[in-house]
């Protein structure tokens, strides 16, 4: 039986996951806009990464946490979505500075949460069936 607890559970993750990828977008085209220096938003690339970065990622734990047990098609697509963005937009940034000759152990940390967040998505996704 749904509840309306488990709807409210289902709505704050969708709500969470659709934040998430807003501030997940807004990072990604500020940086791309601003080429590794300030972008449209005023706030430097570090204060970028923490704020929009950070916080997405964030909110992308916390929204598959709250809906682990509810179906939510928006939050799974969305979990897959944004966590194929965070990990292949860094892998791309990564390899564009040069490759494994610039190795950098934040790159490669947030590849794997990149990933991770996609596989929670996929692990929704194949839990549904």
């Amino acid at each position: 039986m749904y509840t309306q607890q488990n709807v409210q559970k289902q709505k704050i993750s969708e709500i969470l996951a659709i934040v998430a990828m807003a501030l997940l977008l807004i990072y990604i085209a500020d940086g791309a806009v601003g080429q590794g220096k300030r972008g449209f938003l005023p706030m430097s690339a570090a204060e970028r990464g923490m704020l929009l970065g950070g916080s997405s990622i964030i909110l992308f734990f916390i929204s598959f946490g709250i809906g682990i047990r509810e179906k939510s098609k928006i939050t799974t697509i969305l979990l897959i979505t944004g966590g194929t963005l965070i990990g292949t937009a860094v892998l791309g940034v990564w390899l564009a500075k040069g490759g494994l000759a610039a190795v950098r152990p934040e790159f490669l940390g947030y590849v794997i949460l990149g990933y991770v967040i996609m596989g929670l998505g996929i692990w929704r996704l194949l839990q549904k069936k």
